[in-house]
């Protein structure tokens, strides 16, 4: 009733409830933040099914439970494909969760991202066998400082050493003997073959599997790839091992293909032979995306802005990437947090809302308001030109207020108004005249229901004025990134 009455969006409505409700409470705090009930949203995958938004709990139970029966076929390389953002490290999560708990299952975790500048290849063999017994990997080295003599009290200091301070020094001294030359190397792999199957085997506890998670790979240099690549099939291609990697395959075969003789159909021969089997995680449908973005809100303490404009607009432009969604609020929340104009009239959460959109999703509309180029009512100018579009294939009766907004679009641009005696097939190409000034994208937001009813929630010229004057003079404090 009130938005009939007043003629302001219903969203911008709610906006200012909400603001007030916020600076009301603020003005009871010490700090006056009246911006205190936005919350970030975090980049961590969640460990517990009650966090998934994208109701992946039953593919990972699926995939957690063939992995358990499966154990005994090890070694094998299990890849969760997708592109960025789309959920891999959230299911790769709730895989863990449910085989933690399994008794003669064990998890390791291995993000690859953060081997730069340092050897991945070490860093990933380290970290496999620092989740062996220590007993085990004592055993093996004994063995091999049997074999080799000359390194005899080395080795005993060593193993002393590591009685106090923990497995991962010997693992350590044992690294740096058994890397020197190829020979070592090659008795490296055959140690670490032992030291697994010693682990598998151990008395009373048979069949036992270590599942090593590997994550973010496909953020990785090339070098890292393929240093990762070579530790999976070369040093840890052995009984009880399990490797589960989040990648984009895509991206990884592009990587491997410089090692792959240089293209990328070579690089994905050469991953093929690497991982056994693959799940390709879909991007969300839209009742995913739907509850994901509420989910979101509510989290956030964004919930009363996503009303059905923002949340179609999310569904329809963020390319289904439930992290993109999350880095459009986060930059809302930033922006309304650092930037005190927007809690002043009549800039106020909504318009915010409104602005980052346009910011992160419709970028080259975003960029040409805020140039030197458009008008003092770039917004209000392209409404017109939306309108006379829509009805210029059929215009109405010559006394409709149609005609009146299509003399003000053309002589804005220096064409001269159409006859109102025009039929639709001349006034269209006169539109098409038209268009020929204007960006060459307008044409087809003029068709977007969605972005047609984002500006419109704006309201009058005096309100996109003001949005438009905060745009020029201060810019939005976050860029928006390319995401593609």
């Amino acid at each position: 009733m009130v938005s009939t009455l007043s003629g302001v969006p219903v969203r911008r409505i709610l906006g200012l409830h909400s603001d007030v409700s916020r600076s009301s409470t603020s003005n009871e705090s010490e700090s006056g933040d009246i911006s205190q009930h936005y919350v970030l949203l975090n980049d961590e995958p969640p460990d517990k099914s009650d966090d998934d938004l994208l109701g992946a709990d039953e593919i990972a139970t699926g995939i957690a439970s063939i992995v358990t029966a499966s154990r005994t076929a090890s070694p094998f390389v299990l890849a969760i494909d997708g592109g960025w953002g789309v959920g891999k490290s959230t299911l790769m999560r709730l895989i863990e969760s449910r085989l933690v708990d399994q008794p003669e299952i064990f998890c390791v975790r291995f993000n690859a991202w953060t081997a730069h500048g340092s050897s991945a290849l070490e860093g990933l063999i380290k970290s496999v066998l620092g989740r062996l017994d220590r007993n085990v990997v004592r055993r093996s080295v004994r063995r091999l400082a049997e074999r080799r003599r000359m390194l005899g009290i080395a080795w005993i200091i060593s193993a002393i050493i590591a009685r106090f301070f923990g497995v991962s020094r010997l693992i350590d001294e044992m690294w740096k003997t058994l890397t020197i030359d190829a020979k070592s190397r090659n008795e490296m792999r055959d140690l670490i073959s032992g030291m697994l199957s010693d682990w598998v085997e151990d008395t009373g506890r048979p069949n036992r599997a270590l599942v090593v998670f590997v994550d973010d790979l496909d953020r990785c240099s090339d070098s890292v790839v393929i240093e990762v690549c070579e530790a999976v099939k070369l040093y840890l291609d052995a009984p009880g091992l399990i490797f589960i990697l989040a990648c984009d395959f895509s991206v990884l075969a592009r990587s491997v293909s410089t090692s792959a003789r240089g293209e990328v159909g070579e690089g994905r021969a050469y991953l093929e032979k690497i991982v056994q089997v693959a799940y390709r995680v879909s991007p969300p449908d839209e009742e995913q995306l739907k509850r994901l973005i509420a989910g979101y809100g509510q989290r956030s303490g964004t919930s009363h802005l996503m009303d059905d404009i923002v949340t179609r607009i999310l569904l329809e432009r963020a390319g289904s990437n439930p992290r993109r969604i999350k880095r459009i609020i986060n930059g809302f929340i930033l922006e309304y947090r650092l930037n005190p104009a927007w809690h002043t009239m009549p800039l106020d959460s909504s318009l915010l809302t409104t602005a980052i959109l346009l910011q992160h999703l419709y970028t080259s509309f975003y960029d040409f308001m805020v140039t030197d180029e458009s008008s003092n009512d770039p917004i209000g100018d392209f409404l017109d030109y939306a309108m006379v579009r829509a009805k210029a294939s059929a215009p109405p009766s010559s006394n409709h207020t149609w005609w009146t907004v299509a003399r003000r679009t053309f002589q804005k641009h220096g064409i001269p108004a159409p006859d109102r005696s025009a039929t639709g097939e001349e006034l269209m190409r006169e539109v098409r005249r038209l268009e020929a000034a204007l960006p060459e994208d307008f044409p087809i937001l003029a068709r977007n229901s969605a972005f047609i009813s984002l500006l419109r929630s704006i309201g009058d010229k005096e309100t996109r004025q003001a949005l438009l004057a905060e745009l020029v003079s201060g810019r939005l404090s976050n860029d928006a990134v390319d995401d593609s």
